[in-house]
């Protein structure tokens, strides 16, 4: 009996030693979710911050480290989920790791509680000297209250690369109350897009009913580096619900269309210009796009001090993307001028589809200038001359310009031993290439030698300006022949003079003696 006892002792203190003092047992991992603020803003995309706790429900026990932990979060209904995996080295008892999801969310989710599946994959030392894998599920809850909610309906945006535009961003109330005094803002983190005078700009609403749409218009700017192609800019919604507390909406991704830069290509350039003439410079437009060019004028830069546009520009009307305009510009080449080719800087003056007026880049283009010509062709009809006679000096004039010109007054300048006299003739009219002939009186000394002699000419004219222009100065070959009348030779006459004045001498002198 004695010895029973002894053994029943020896057990007892045995499981007694195997007890701590302090009465705590060692569990598994427990992991579980603590969340302060799980509340999610519809209508875009919401971090959530979240702690994974191992052991949440106090020091009751010892909790063995969970190693490795790998969280694989999984959708639900239709929240998306936008993180693909978080991962902690060590979970130790007591002490959380603070962690975030981003979740995409409707801006048609009801409110309401959704809890958001957590795949759980760890290792843990199980106390016998063996690592132990667990897999399994735990969930976040996250809440969507009630009140005003905010969805990006529709976009569109008139701005160029290297322009301005207007960006329009239709939002809609799609949540369960109205809000009152609210505030849209619209960012941009690209520095290629601005708005207004900065990255950001913002617009006011007094009251925006459920279910109603509201649009908004905001300047927008694209640089130069900017390319064709979307950019996303954020906006978000602060308000005030009809209970009196304020709130914000998630960041809404509001799309832009950066489109091409408005461009016009200028072809078939032709000219009929000419040194010391005002000509034509002749072409056709083309709006390479991408958007309408209302009112479009081509206007004619500063092309320096000896080409003169007699106007600066011409109406083309509107182009729409892909249309074509003819357009011609009156220029005048002074003398000053120099022929062969010149280039030319056209450009493009209109309005686009937000009535803003604006000016193309300069469309550089190139066209012949020919060599100076005179303004007439003047050919001698009759032009020889006996020496001491004087007849009809005529002259056949042809316009050689590509316009008619009237009121011709021609004046011929004679010098010794020619002379004139009648020096003026006149035209009405005479049209492009027409020929008149013009006379004049002109004579040639007794005492003229026989050769060619010039004889100068002019004329005062009206151009088809109206204008009065005085032409350079003619030079017209005049022939002059010996006489061939039968009168007495020069020689003999002067012979017989000599003779009869020795004559008289002699008979003066021998009378006084």
């Amino acid at each position: 009996m004695k010895r029973k006892l002894l053994v029943i002792l020896i057990v007892a203190s045995l499981l007694a030693s195997a007890v701590p003092a302090t009465g705590y047992l060692t569990s598994n991992p427990d992991i579980r979710t603590v969340a302060q603020n799980p509340t999610l803003q519809p209508g875009g995309v919401n971090e959530v911050d979240f702690k994974l706790v191992n052991d949440p429900d106090g020091p009751d026990d010892d909790t063995r480290t969970a190693r490795n932990v790998r969280v694989r979060p999984r959708d639900t209904g239709r929240i998306d989920v936008e993180t693909n995996e978080l991962y902690v080295q060590s979970l130790a008892d007591g002490v959380p790791a603070e962690r975030s999801l981003r979740l995409n969310v409707p801006s048609d989710l009801e409110s309401g509680t959704y809890r958001i599946p957590l795949r759980l994959t760890y290792e843990y030392d199980n106390g016998a000297g063996s690592a132990v894998e667990r897999q399994r599920t735990i969930y976040l809850p996250v809440r969507v209250e009630p009140g005003p909610r905010f969805s990006v309906v529709d976009t569109s945006s008139t701005a160029t690369v290297n322009g301005q535009g207007t960006l329009e961003v239709t939002l809609q109330n799609v949540g369960d109350s109205a809000a009152r005094d609210s505030t849209v803002s619209l960012s941009s983190s690209s520095p290629d897009v601005t708005l207004g005078a900065g990255q950001s700009s913002a617009r006011y609403v007094d009251a925006w009913e459920r279910g109603e749409n509201r649009t908004f218009e905001f300047e927008t700017r694209l640089g130069e580096s900017a390319k064709p192609g979307n950019y996303s800019l954020s906006a978000q919604v602060d308000f005030e619900k009809t209970s009196g507390t304020t709130g914000s909406s998630a960041s809404l991704d509001v799309p832009l269309r950066a489109l091409p830069e408005m461009t016009f290509a200028v072809s078939d350039v032709d000219g009929s210009l000419r040194v010391g003439e005002t000509g034509t410079l002749t072409g056709t437009v083309t709006n390479t796009g991408p958007m309408a060019a209302d009112d479009a004028v081509v206007t004619f830069q500063d092309p320096g001090p000896t080409v003169t546009p007699i106007e600066t520009s011409v109406a083309v009307g509107s182009l729409a993307p892909g249309e074509s305009s003819e357009f011609a510009f009156d220029v005048e080449v002074t003398s000053s001028g120099s022929s062969g080719p010149r280039q030319f800087d056209l450009g493009v003056r209109y309005y686009d589809q937000d009535d803003r007026q604006r000016q193309s880049d300069p469309l550089p283009t190139r066209a012949d200038v020919g060599s100076e010509t005179p303004e007439f062709d003047v050919d001698p009809v009759n032009a020889t001359f006996t020496a001491g006679s004087g007849d009809e000096f005529s002259v056949t004039v042809t316009n050689t310009r590509e316009h008619a010109v009237t009121d011709v007054s021609a004046k011929i300048y004679a010098d010794s031993p020619l002379s004139t006299s009648d020096d003026e003739a006149f035209v009405d009219r005479l049209e492009p290439g027409e020929s008149r002939e013009v006379v004049f009186q002109l004579s040639a000394g007794g005492g003229a030698t026989a050769k060619t002699y010039p004889v100068k000419m002019d004329f005062q004219y009206d151009d088809d300006d109206g204008d009065t222009i005085v032409s350079d100065t003619y030079q017209v070959p005049v022939e002059v022949t010996e006489s061939t009348d039968g009168g007495l030779p020069i020689v003999p006459i002067v012979a017989v003079a000599l003779v009869v004045l020795a004559a008289g001498g002699f008979l003066y002198y021998r009378r006084r003696g």
